[in-house]
């Protein structure tokens, strides 16, 4: 309809009334434009907000699970080192040597919640989340999985394959079922056994006990698992330093009491 009057006046060569029209149009493109534009941003921040919660979520369960990994490692770190005190003793009690030796190969792991970054990267939407997020701690902790890197690292030790090599099926059986991991029944990882149960005669385990103690090697490996258990937890702990900054980038302090249920 405006464009019919418009094309009417400048027929008549009435320059007024173009203008006036011209105007119209011109305002009503404005409009549109700026209505358009709103209603982009709103989705944009609605889209910045889901991004943002979503990420919350997946770093306060990554929190959870790198603290659960860092005291369980620092539990196996605390078993080498008891370990090495019970082989340089004179008569050390067998059972105890064994279950500390055991737990000394311990390893978990549990791969952090990416799903929600690795949209945003391949979507292109980093730009939505807070201003200086992604380079203040987010992209550093997507880039290194120090949880992945600590696992390989402590699975392939010369220790943990020597040692049990030494302990026989049924005693390694019983060593999982009552003095190792502890889970509930969705085997979600707890901790540790706070107790220790071995079912196998004394003489079995003394004969185990003493063939770790003669390996001529076996304290040369404990040593480099020392080196590597250790760098183990410190790189969790770093984890859960990064973990807990990304969360507080975000604009979410980090929650003490959560659950810590991961899995194996």
């Amino acid at each position: 309809m405006i464009l019919r009057r418009l094309a009417t006046a400048i027929r008549k060569q009435d320059w007024f009334t173009v203008v006036i029209e011209t105007l119209i149009v011109v305002f009503g493109v404005f409009i549109g434009l700026q209505v358009n534009n709103w209603n982009e941003a709103r989705v944009e921040r609605q889209l910045a907000k889901d991004y943002v919660k979503r990420l919350e979520t997946d770093l306060r369960t990554d929190l959870a699970n790198s603290r659960l990994l860092t005291e369980y490692h620092e539990q196996v770190l605390a078993a080498v080192v008891r370990t090495g005190e019970l082989l340089s003793a004179d008569a050390p009690d067998a059972k105890e040597l064994i279950q500390m030796a055991y737990r000394a190969t311990e390893i978990n792991q549990l791969p952090p919640e990416r799903a929600t970054w690795d949209q945003m990267v391949s979507s292109g939407h980093l730009g939505l989340l807070p201003e200086g997020a992604v380079e203040g701690g987010l992209s550093t902790y997507y880039s290194f999985d120090a949880i992945q890197v600590s696992y390989n690292a402590l699975e392939r030790t010369p220790y943990r394959r020597a040692l049990r090599s030494f302990i026989p099926i049924p005693v390694q059986q019983s060593i999982r079922e009552g003095c190792s991991d502890l889970l509930d029944e969705q085997s979600v990882l707890l901790g540790f056994s706070e107790t220790c149960e071995i079912e196998a005669d004394p003489e079995t385990l003394q004969a185990v006990a003493d063939a770790i103690r003669a390996d001529p090697d076996i304290r040369k490996h404990l040593r480099f698992q020392f080196a590597e258990a250790t760098t183990a937890v410190n790189n969790l702990r770093g984890n859960t330093a990064l973990v807990s900054l990304s969360l507080e980038l975000l604009g979410a302090a980090p929650q003490e009491n959560v659950d810590e249920g991961t899995r194996q």
